[in-house]
């Protein structure tokens, strides 16, 4: 899980990097004294985060955050999610960063997919601290003994105009499972958004790949395989769900969070393959097979 952080977290400061040249010497404190938004900055969280599954998740992202008509020329950023469900136990890790923000005191927040709520993950302050600000002599040392902190490096491209490249690592609630944040926001002190990251209807800049392999309730031998990728702006869904133990030759309908999508016929000996589902994989949170009289047959919970 560690190499997979640091290969995302790599990739996002390259694409924020590439985006916009500036200064590199924001703090968001997390990184330097040990405390950051919300409390610790420990990366993984052993305890229960609400994806009560029985089998395993995991989502890989990386999510470009766009700058909305409030953001200052040349504001860009990014957020890195690596989340791991084992069976309702998820290791969860976190970081955002962005460039082209001015100084000041910006709210990160979330909006949930599957009640469409918002939840505060904390207030981020991204400020310069001007007893680190050196002069061009200082270059020099710094190249001499081969001591070169990201602070001492952002002042060698400094610009003077207090826009600045900042990354935080990211304390994620515990009540708060990584596979239901739909969207990504980071408001100014008057509330304005200034960036947004979309992971429902990713941009062209987005990646991600989510996975799951999950039992399926109901079935005497049962599996649902799903895996969804988000690359250059388009999406591919892979989907299988496979249960026995139904009645023969009947016909299901196919209920994705609620909603009938489609109906499956099961197999003279009781055996039912659904291949796909005409939806996103990224919003199911279940699917249910419900036989003529309305009873639930087989069902994942994702």
């Amino acid at each position: 899980m560690k190499r997979i952080l640091l290969s995302a977290i790599c990739a996002g400061i390259g694409l924020v990097i590439s985006a916009t040249n500036c200064r590199a010497d924001g703090d968001w404190g997390c990184c330097t004294n040990g405390s950051g938004m919300g409390g610790s900055c420990t990366n993984e969280d052993e305890g229960p985060q609400g994806g009560d599954i029985d089998g395993s998740e995991t989502l890989i992202a990386t999510v470009a955050l766009l700058p909305t008509t409030n953001a200052p020329a040349g504001a860009g950023g990014v957020a890195n999610i690596v989340s791991d469900n084992e069976g309702g136990i998820s290791s969860n890790q976190c970081s955002i960063t962005t460039t082209g923000l001015v100084s000041g005191v910006y709210t990160l927040s979330i909006v949930k997919k599957s009640d469409g709520s918002t939840v505060v993950l904390g207030d981020i302050s991204i400020g310069r601290n001007d007893d680190d600000q050196g002069d061009d002599n200082d270059q020099g040392d710094d190249n001499g003994d081969g001591d070169n902190g990201g602070d001492d490096q952002g002042d060698k491209c400094g610009d003077g105009s207090g826009m600045m490249v900042s990354f935080s690592k990211v304390d994620l609630p515990p009540d708060l499972d990584p596979m239901d944040i739909a969207q990504i926001i980071l408001s100014d002190s008057n509330g304005n958004a200034i960036l947004t990251g979309d992971l429902v209807n990713p941009a062209t800049a987005t990646k991600i790949k989510f996975k799951a392999k999950l039992a399926v309730s109901g079935s005497r031998t049962g599996r649902t395989q799903a895996q969804s990728t988000v690359r250059h702006g388009k999406r591919t869904d892979r989907f299988t769900m496979i249960g026995s133990g139904v009645a023969p030759n009947a016909e299901f309908a196919v209920y994705v969070n609620g909603k009938q999508v489609s109906t499956v016929k099961s197999n003279r000996k009781g055996n039912v393959l659904v291949r796909k589902l005409p939806t996103n994989l990224l919003t199911v949170r279940d699917v249910r097979l419900v036989d003529v009289n309305g009873n639930t047959a087989l069902s994942t919970k994702f």
